[in-house]
């Protein structure tokens, strides 16, 4: 039997435990793994000079000289404490925090000078319950409620609710796509700030929770007691579900003070400049080298063969001060967080070109970021088709290729979706201006019995309205059809004759009754309509009748032709609002069918939703997260869903 194993079974029996026995068996649990010179027992931890915490059901601790196990722990020698909870709603876990944080205030003496060895002081904490009461995202911004108000080494560094999933912070460097979980620094006050992005995340580790919690306690209990009996951490999460759902994240100021990202420099709000180029006489490039705001301060990052510390040497000694590099990937070297802004940052590469060898230019630009609309991400369309979409879809796909092949997929849909969006207005604003200058007598008049017009648009009008209806059955039929299809949710039959259709929905009933229920609904209330329509025009001969002018009270007015019973302007816009809702309901549909286990997609209530980007969807966990989000026709409009 694996590790893995052997921790998956103590995690179930954590699930089966009585309240009254919960904690022993946690401790007996840890105990199984943890060994010498670990012991794992209740009681309280107290510092050098008196301080003591409340009683804590488990804590992992060295044994004190003698080695008996006393009620009152050294705080030196407590290495992770935990608050063992059997039902943990907000109150509860309010509680634990305040609890947990009174462990994390203790003073501790200075960390040993070993050579060979780093070693960890601080002590580790951790909230632990059988059961909650809440979604984890509930959890999470609790804590971020209360993380904004303490210092963040108070802050708890593991939450883990059995059976379901943990919060807990990762580091990811700049220019580097992994997360690696984060243990608190060897001591109290850093003395260089390491450039790593600190991120609260959720993990959906469900019947493997335990072992991630045991994993993270023999990890951090290697650097607290070098030499420790305890197994490797990565043997005990083999086949533990590894997904992680990303929620806020933090960097160090200039203070050492963990502060989240400004909302201005998330990946989704900034576009960095491109970095610069160092290139030897011959042209040659040896590196590239590039500034990221951050905080109050910088960080330079540095791709290629140079070392990064001789280009920080012409920074100056205040800014090397707090130097120091870091080297997360091959030919990947960070600086720590420096007392410098961008403009430190031209000012070094202006004395490197001129004290050395090395010439430094540009890089030139090999994207091109074209105009695609006349508005942002503050439109719910734009914000949900554009942004809210394609999160779900980087869940998924972490391949640039992958991505590449979805968005050409899907873009069979969009660009004719955002054609007819910009023909519909197009419509509505004809239609409006004619009308407007009808009806002031700008371009008709009554002359006798005889209505004179001056302006026509007819044939405009006829022409915009085709257009509108081939794009917006475009999209519908070839290109969501083709997009389901290449999703392993085939809608072909839609386009079918009744009966063909009647079958097919039916067998969909037993296999996705939610997309079944909405299908049907979509063809009775509008799919049909559009399609039928496309094929009057293709086969019928249909063309949109002439606009007809009335005259009453010594005045024009313009009236709208039909289309199906309904106005030109109404037609068209409500087929373009059930089409966008179908597009985006039917792609998110496929995405939650394709996410990663124990992932899944959640909507954002309206009033929830921020202003700057209104999307609709998120991320939550399938266990224990907030309510998955279920495909259902709705007859509201777009931006009121």
């Amino acid at each position: 039997m694996t590790l893995s194993d052997r921790a998956r079974i103590v995690g179930q029996k954590l699930n089966d435990a009585a309240g009254a026995n919960l904690g022993s068996e946690v401790n007996a649990g840890i105990a199984e793994f943890v060994g010498w010179p670990f012991v794992v027992s209740a009681g309280r931890v107290e510092d050098a000079v008196g301080k003591t915490t409340p009683h804590f059901a488990c804590v992992v601790h060295t044994a004190a000289n003698g080695g008996s196990v006393s009620d009152v722990i050294a705080a030196d020698n407590a290495a992770v404490v935990i608050d063992v909870i059997e039902n943990m709603g907000v109150e509860e876990f309010r509680v634990a925090y305040q609890r947990i944080a009174e462990a994390k205030r203790l003073q501790k003496s200075p960390a040993p000078n070993l050579k060979n060895a780093a070693v960890a002081t601080l002590t580790l904490t951790m909230i632990f319950a059988q059961r909650a009461t809440v979604s984890l995202e509930i959890l999470a911004e609790e804590l971020q409620r209360l993380n904004e108000s303490r210092p963040h080494e108070e802050w708890p560094d593991m939450i883990a609710v059995s059976g379901v999933g943990v919060i807990s912070f990762a580091c990811q460097f700049p220019g580097h796509p992994k997360l690696g979980d984060i243990f608190p620094p060897s001591e109290k006050g850093l003395k260089a700030l390491p450039s790593w992005y600190v991120i609260l995340t959720m993990r959906p580790t469900l019947e493997g929770t335990f072992n991630k919690v045991v994993a993270f306690i023999a990890g951090y209990s290697a650097i607290f007691s070098p030499g420790a009996k305890v197994p490797n951490f990565t043997l005990l999460i083999e086949g533990v579900c590894s997904n992680i759902v990303t929620l806020w994240g933090y960097q160090y100021n200039l203070a050492g003070e963990l502060k989240p990202v400004p909302r201005q420099l998330y990946a989704d709000r900034y576009i960095p400049p491109l970095p610069m180029r160092i290139e030897d006489k011959r042209g040659e490039l040896l590196s590239t080298v590039e500034f990221i705001p951050w905080q109050d301060g910088g960080v330079i990052l540095m791709e290629g063969k140079l070392p990064l510390e001789g280009v920080l040497i012409f920074l100056g000694k205040e800014a090397l001060s707090k130097g120091g590099i870091m080297k997360p990937a091959p030919g990947l070297q960070l600086s720590y967080v420096l007392p410098i802004k961008v403009a430190n940052f031209k000012e070094m590469l202006t004395r490197l070109s001129q004290q050395s060898n090395m010439i430094v230019r540009p890089t030139e630009p090999n994207l091109t970021v074209q105009k695609m609309a006349d508005e942002g991400t503050s439109t719910p369309f734009i914000a949900r088709m554009y942004m809210g979409l394609m999160r779900l879809r980087d869940v998924i796909y972490r391949d640039p290729k992958e991505r590449f092949d979805f968005d050409k997929v899907l873009d069979q849909t969009y660009s004719p979706l955002m054609a007819a969006r910009t023909t519909a207005k197009e419509i509505r604003e004809m239609w409006e201006t004619h009308s407007r200058k009808v009806a002031s007598g700008e371009v008709a008049r009554v002359q006798g019995s005889t209505i004179h017009v001056d302006e026509e648009i007819s044939r405009d009008l006829r022409r915009q309205v085709e257009s509108f209806i081939y794009s917006a059955a475009r999209a519908y039929k070839e290109g969501m059809k083709r997009f389901g299809k290449e999703m392993g949710k085939d809608i072909g039959f839609m386009f079918q004759k009744q009966p063909a259709y009647e079958r097919a929905v039916a067998v969909l009933q037993g296999v996705d009754p939610a997309l079944a229920d909405y299908l049907r609904e979509t063809r009775t209330l509008w799919s049909e309509r559009l399609i039928q329509k496309r094929n009057d025009i293709d086969h019928n001969g249909w063309t949109l009748p002439r606009i007809e002018y009335r005259a009453g009270n010594g005045r024009v007015e313009a009236r709208q032709p039909f289309i199906d019973g309904q106005p030109t302007v109404e037609f068209v816009e409500f087929m373009l609002d059930r089409l966008s809702c179908f597009v985006e309901d039917f792609t998110a549909h496929c995405l939650q069918f394709c996410m990663p286990r124990g992932v899944a997609i959640t909507e954002i209530p309206i009033a929830e939703r921020l202003a700057e980007s209104p999307e609709r969807f998120r991320l939550t966990l399938q266990l224990g997260g907030l309510p998955k989000w279920k495909i259902l026709y709705r007859a509201a409009p777009f931006d009121c869903i």
